[in-house]
């Protein structure tokens, strides 16, 4: 039964105990999994209304007190729904009640997806990340968090595999992504721990009906192809977070092999590491040449050459990034 929102808990202390160990097992995860620390920060949260972000706010909220962090919420209309006035309303009504600084704010995404020439999906995304560094630099806060879980962690490995990604991408998003200063602190719960969460609470949640609109590519996925998977095992979700938790171990591990790169890889180098190594290096470098994702099959047709000592075979990379077999070794370039 949902009770009104001036009647919610207060204080960590004032929510049953199984619940407020919920929150310090989020606490936790932060700062020891994510090695995140939240003393003294300023956290702009994105919320949506929904399950997942209206819980994040409330964990946050109940947390803040505890180790000393500021909290607003960062609510983005993007004016596809009519209802969503009712939602920006809603979100607002929440944070009053509980002592939290609301920050709306309304994108035509619409038509940003005619101006930029991308689906509506995309443009919704571009939108929200777009605001959020803003806000970032705008209101001096140290991080953007959100309310993805396990199930759409699940998906978005899914998706990952429908597209060709490798290892370790293959695990999913990042729990931290400190490029842009994001953290995901409910990524390995399910979504049905968040709703039990709220129902404790009698607080309620917006629903949005493009959930089930199946144009978008995130909704077939979940809607029809995450559910063969749990039918064949529904432990599927438990199965991801392992995988999860196996890939940020690599990232890091890979991160730290090839943190030397420069563009130009010299035969030495190439010539006393593994395969694996090598390649590591080759997409470390074009990474850091700037935007375009680095296809694998164009590595390992890179890799092949430099093996076979073509000297002066080219490769092209998107982001107008090349890679050239010398007689020394491996040189990058950018037309950036």
């Amino acid at each position: 039964m949902n009770q009104p929102l001036s009647e919610l808990p207060q204080s960590l202390q004032d929510l049953l105990p199984k619940w407020a160990h919920f929150c310090l097992y989020t606490e936790k995860f932060i700062t020891h999994e994510l090695n995140v620390t939240l003393e003294g920060s300023h956290l702009l949260v994105g919320v949506s209304g929904g399950i997942d972000s209206t819980a994040l706010l409330l964990v946050l909220h109940y947390l803040s007190s505890r180790k000393n962090f500021c909290v607003t919420a960062v609510h983005i209309n993007h004016n596809l729904r009519p209802e969503a006035a009712e939602d920006a309303l809603w979100i607002e009504e929440l944070c009053n009640s509980i002592g939290i600084n609301c920050i709306l704010e309304s994108v035509d995404v619409s038509a940003l997806s005619e101006k930029l020439s991308i689906g509506i999906e995309e443009a919704g995304r571009h939108a929200r990340y777009g605001l959020f560094q803003e806000l970032l630099s705008k209101k001096s806060a140290d991080f953007i968090v959100l309310g993805h879980h396990l199930d759409d962690l699940s998906e978005d490995v899914l998706m990952r595999l429908a597209r060709g990604t490798g290892w370790p991408g293959l695990a999913g998003m990042p729990g931290y992504d400190p490029k842009r200063s994001l953290i995901r602190p409910f990524l390995l719960l399910p979504k049905s721990t968040l709703n039990s969460f709220l129902s404790s609470l009698g607080v309620n949640w917006r629903e949005d009906a493009t959930n089930a609109d199946p144009t978008w590519t995130r909704n077939r996925i979940r809607n029809e192809v995450l559910p063969l998977f749990l039918k064949e095992n529904p432990n599927f979700r438990e199965s991801i977070g392992r995988l999860w938790k196996i890939g940020q171990i690599e990232q890091d591990y890979w991160a730290t092999m090839t943190s030397t790169t420069s563009q130009d890889i010299n035969n030495t180098v190439l010539k006393s590491t593994h395969k694996a190594v090598r390649l590591r290096l080759y997409k470390a470098t074009l990474d850091a040449l700037g935007v375009g994702q680095t296809l694998a099959h164009t590595l390992f047709k890179l890799d092949d050459a430099w093996v076979e000592g073509r000297v002066g075979s080219i490769f092209q990379f998107p982001g107008d990034k090349t890679a050239t077999i010398t007689s020394s070794g491996v040189v990058f370039s950018s037309k950036h």
